[in-house]
């Protein structure tokens, strides 16, 4: 229940119609004097429930708002109080319904410092309101949504004599226009279409870049068109004082725009006027070469070390470092062969001394995956060339090592090669386990999937040829080298031949091993089986899934699937 004023005569908060904020008397005791004495009651005793409402003091000695003043901006902010409070040494003064000399008119006198801070508020006020209402004004002036506006726009504003200003086909141009022997030609050309794409050209060919700004663009006010006037009025892109950047982008605009003339004759010496024109653009550490001029220089250098240091030292182009050509050559000269030879296990022999006792016995298992044919240049070398012969790599062998008592696995070597045959795979093979067992390792056998030629490559460690399951051991003859057919590979090469019978309505063919009895397996019926099953909770074929009975040609390598 809110507190009653202890006026006389005042009725704040006595009901609902008269509900006001009230004040606690003040502490200092100077101060509830003066309280005291202002309302004029005798033998008033003070309590912390007497209260002195709203009405007896004067409107500016009740805050209802805090203000703070922002000295570096100059910005006072405004906020609105829970609950009004009373300026210091404020006393009540006005006492409606009491005899008049209880009351006051005087008004407080605003300090000099609070009224220097109002004024220079209300200035600064001032200043902001008509800064916009400017800004405003200057918008509406240069400011465009479409083509309309932008002509409206323009008839306000006038042009230099540098261009002529043409209206041609909702296209608005700015032309510069020069007489060279009583010949007019167009020297700039700045276009704003229909739709407020600005496209401009020097001497008939476009300009795609303006300072750091790729042409065309979208412009929406006349300022961005001015200042691009401007600048082609100033003769930045042809003059001295130019950048080099921006005239070689002028140059190399030509050249590119004129590529349907060139001839298969002078077609390099453009390709190659370019690349020079691009390397002026560069810093000496930042240069890279084309392949042409690569073999170019390279030519050059090992013909005439002489003629080639001159011709650098004579700035007449420029060319790679010999010591750039000289890196390029080595590694010209190393072949796949020679690589494989040097690094040959060499991965192997460092995991070697990191592993334990029962990481040493293990499985060589191979495989065989197909790449990409491509040549590239990696950090320093060559890569993509096939070990076994001259051509690019189609695929790569990939040997690894299983541990037969710990969860060990690794891959110790990779050989890209083009086509390979049984007796060089067998080499191969054989070449990988004795290096193995040099280092320490004991292989206990191999694992392949059932690709013929990795069956006769593993024939040939018998003598004669022999496909099974137990060779003597190349290293070591009184020990067994197992070869084991990878069962899983088989297994997925089997749902693959399964998913290819579409023809005969996906059927495969199995004996019954008890009766031996020809069976027949259905895959139609699976998937039908999956259709009926798929949105029910319980199902008969639980571990179906639409990938295994749809799969893709990606999804077909995935032995997961097939299991």
């Amino acid at each position: 229940m809110p507190s009653k004023c202890s006026v006389p005569a005042c009725r704040g908060n006595y009901d609902e119609s008269t509900k006001v904020a009230v004040f606690s008397f003040p502490n200092d005791e100077r101060l509830r004097e003066k309280w005291l004495h202002a309302i004029r009651r005798t033998d008033f005793k003070i309590t912390k429930n007497s209260k002195v409402c709203e009405k007896h003091f004067k409107d500016g000695e009740v805050l209802r708002n805090s203000t703070f003043y922002n000295e570096k901006t100059g910005e006072t902010i405004s906020a609105p109080l829970k609950r009004p409070k009373l300026k210091e040494n404020a006393v009540p003064s006005i006492f409606p319904g009491c005899p008049s000399y209880m009351s006051s008119s005087s008004a407080i006198r605003e300090s000099p410092s609070k009224k220097r801070q109002r004024l220079e508020q209300e200035q600064i006020n001032f200043a902001v309101k008509e800064s916009l209402n400017s800004k405003h004004e200057y918008e509406l002036k240069t400011m465009f949504t479409n083509f309309a506006e932008f002509r409206n726009c323009i008839k306000g504003h006038s042009f230099s004599s540098f261009w002529t200003v043409v209206e041609k086909n909702e296209n608005m141009l700015f032309l510069n226009l020069s007489l060279k022997d009583d010949i007019p030609s167009i020297k700039y050309a700045v276009s704003v279409s229909n739709d407020l794409m600005l496209n401009a050209s020097f001497m008939g060919e476009r300009i795609s870049k303006y300072k750091k700004v790729i042409l065309p663009i979208k412009v929406n006010n006349l300022n961005e068109i001015f200042d691009i006037l401007e600048y082609f009025e100033k003769g930045t892109i042809v003059e001295s004082e130019s950048s080099l950047n921006d005239k070689i982008h002028v140059i190399e605009s030509v050249i590119k725009n004129a590529e349907d003339i060139f001839t298969d004759k002078n077609k390099f010496f453009f390709e190659f006027f370019l690349e020079q024109l691009h390397l002026l653009k560069c810093k000496p550490e930042r240069y890279r070469y084309s392949p042409n001029i690569l073999v170019f220089a390279s030519l050059l250098f090992y013909m005439s070390p002489q003629a080639y240091k001159f011709l650098r030292n004579s700035h007449y182009m420029i060319l790679p470092d010999p010591s750039t050509i000289r890196k390029i050559g080595t590694i010209l000269k190393n072949s796949p062969q020679t690589e494989e030879y040097t690094n040959f296990l060499v991965y192997a022999k460092h995991a070697f001394h990191s592993l334990k006792d029962d990481d040493l016995k293990v499985f060589l298992m191979i495989d065989e995956i197909h790449i990409k044919p491509f040549l590239d240049y990696k950090g320093g070398n060559i890569v993509g060339m096939a070990y076994n012969s001259s051509n690019l790599a189609t695929s790569v062998q990939v040997f690894m090592l299983q541990s037969l008592f710990s969860p060990y696995k690794d891959v110790i070597h990779i050989v890209p090669i083009d086509t390979f045959d049984a007796s060089k795979l067998f080499d191969l093979m054989k070449k990988v386990i004795m290096g193995l067992e040099e280092i320490g390792f004991k292989v206990m056998g191999m694992v392949t999937d059932n690709n013929s030629i990795n069956r006769a490559a593993a024939s040939n460690f018998a003598n004669p040829p022999k496909l099974q399951v137990k060779y003597d051991h190349p290293a070591d003859k009184s020990r067994p080298l197992f070869y084991v057919i990878d069962s899983v590979h088989i297994l997925k090469c089997v749902r693959n031949n399964w998913l290819n019978n579409h023809k005969n309505g996906y059927y495969f063919y199995y004996p019954d091993f008890d009766t031996l009895n020809v069976s027949t397996a259905s895959l139609s019926s699976v998937r039908k089986l999956y259709d009926l099953e798929c949105s029910s909770l319980l199902k008969f074929g639980y571990g179906l899934t639409r990938k295994a009975l749809w799969p893709t040609n990606l999804e077909r390598q995935n032995v997961k699937l097939a299991l």
